[in-house]
């Protein structure tokens, strides 16, 4: 089954996650999880090798359309405008991405490319099977996708933001959009230059292109057999794994991505004396950051790291209530509210917990719209006085919030005591497992953790 297709960052105007986040909490924690990572890491963009084949492909088309040599050919204007415009920008995205692609996965097995993490492989790997040589189409529309919609999935559209958080380009690939983004392509241009493997892939690709932009003739499609080997070995080459691409660029990307100071960097500095101390026992993501804040001088970022333990508690009991809730398919709120106690809280665990927010009005501020109502209606909830009340507002809630997906509530109160579950039971939870502390939302530290284990070589 292809997962990438479904694979986006979050937007709470879509209904997309209503089968992953019944709570609606993840906008959220999202936002406090960007905070701290300033929008350079998320679920889809995590990886070095892809944040480094990103800015290579970039420096390459940023350098050819800035070559007023290159001119391309009548019949590729016709078809997607001048080299100034966005739509043939994309189409050399498109195509180098599918191009990268079919050179991995066609590897020989002594090529020591590892093919976990490329976008589109298992794609690639049919097609091959299935046509033995596969045409690759250069154009910015569905007919040249390996991906299904892939301006927005592939690794361009993955990597989109965190390369405009980090000045290379807006959102219409404007290399030139503010004066600082020449300093940013300076250091990129060093990074490459300064690899050789690196350096041998930008040579093969900038003349392939080129060849390509000025000999295109109308709706030309490429066979995989008639790509320069050449070509295809140097990007086997230069980005065979994470861990040797990361190996190789990882002070540039710490410097680049600011990950290496404030709160990111806090977090780094815990993460890598562990996995210098005891690299098969990860921290927990709260002992994480109590370590962090620890690290922190600067008081600002400090704060970033004390609105995630201050926020996650509420949060993770509210989730551990609404898992209760959906133990059977029919139960009492007295059944409920025994296990509740089973577990160790009472009617004042919720309130404690809002509270604890309510202290630090600098946490609220930092939402905004659709995350900034639905922490207000959980602080509400939590002021009610007793377990019954806040059960049955938190089923209000989670009745809004699939409301607004257009999907039914998985659970619902029948009349003033019953509860009926819509859909699939859970596992009722044991102390042992959900004690008190537990957090359930990772605010990015998954994906944080894959980001730097590639950086160090692909140590844990």
């Amino acid at each position: 089954m292809q997962l990438n297709r479904f694979l986006t960052e979050y937007d709470d105007e879509l209904s997309g996650d209503s089968y992953i986040d019944p709570l609606g909490v993840l906008v959220i924690w999202s936002a406090f999880g960007q905070q701290i990572f300033r929008n350079r890491v998320n679920s889809i963009s995590n990886d070095v090798r892809n944040y480094t084949l990103n800015l290579l492909h970039h420096t390459l088309i940023r350098d050819l359309c800035d070559d007023d040599a290159v001119q391309p050919s009548k019949a590729l204007v016709e078809e997607v405008g001048d080299k100034h415009s966005l739509a043939l920008r994309q189409a050399c995205l498109v195509y180098l991405e599918n191009l990268f692609t079919y050179a991995m996965v066609a590897a020989p097995a002594n090529a020591g490319v590892e093919s976990l993490g490329i976008l589109g492989a298992s794609k690639a790997r049919a097609r091959l099977e299935a046509q033995g040589n596969p045409k690759l189409q250069f154009t910015h529309k569905k007919a040249g996708y390996l991906l299904v919609r892939q301006l927005g999935l592939g690794v361009s559209g993955r990597y989109k933001t965190p390369f405009m958080e980090m000045g290379f380009f807006n959102a219409t690939y404007n290399y030139h959009h503010q004066p600082e983004a020449a300093k940013l392509w300076d250091k990129s241009h060093l990074l490459i230059q300064g690899c050789e493997r690196l350096a041998a892939l930008y040579k093969e690709a900038k003349a392939h292109l080129m060849e390509l932009l000025q000999g295109y003739r109308r709706k030309s499609t490429f066979a995989f057999d008639d790509l320069p080997a050449s070509l295809l070995d140097a990007y086997r080459k230069a980005l065979p794994s994470p861990s040797q691409v990361g190996a190789n660029t990882r002070d540039f990307w710490l410097d680049i991505t600011g990950l290496a100071s404030g709160a990111a960097g806090a977090l780094l500095s815990v993460l890598d004396k562990q996995a210098q101390q005891s690299p098969e026992l990860p921290l927990p993501i709260q002992q994480l950051f109590s370590l962090g804040r620890q690290h922190c001088c600067d008081p600002v970022e400090q704060r970033k790291l004390l609105h995630v333990q201050t926020l996650e508690p509420l949060l993770a009991e509210a989730d551990l209530m609404f898992t209760l809730a959906r133990h059977a398919k029919n139960q009492s709120i007295s059944q409920i509210e025994a296990h509740w106690q089973a577990l160790g809280r009472n009617a004042n665990t919720l309130a404690t917990a809002a509270s604890q927010i309510e202290e630090l009005p600098s946490l609220t501020s930092v939402l905004t719209g659709t995350g900034q109502k639905r922490l207000g209606y959980l602080l509400k909830l939590s002021r009610t006085g007793s377990f019954a009340e806040q059960l049955r507002g938190l089923l209000d809630y989670h009745a809004g919030v699939m409301r607004g997906r257009g999907q039914l509530p998985w659970v619902q109160a029948q009349d003033f005591e019953r509860i009926k579950v819509n859909a699939r039971t859970t596992t009722l939870p044991t102390a042992e497992k959900w004690p008190a502390g537990r957090w359930v939302n990772n605010y990015y530290i998954p994906q944080f953790r894959n980001l730097v284990a590639g950086y160090r070589g692909g140590q844990p």
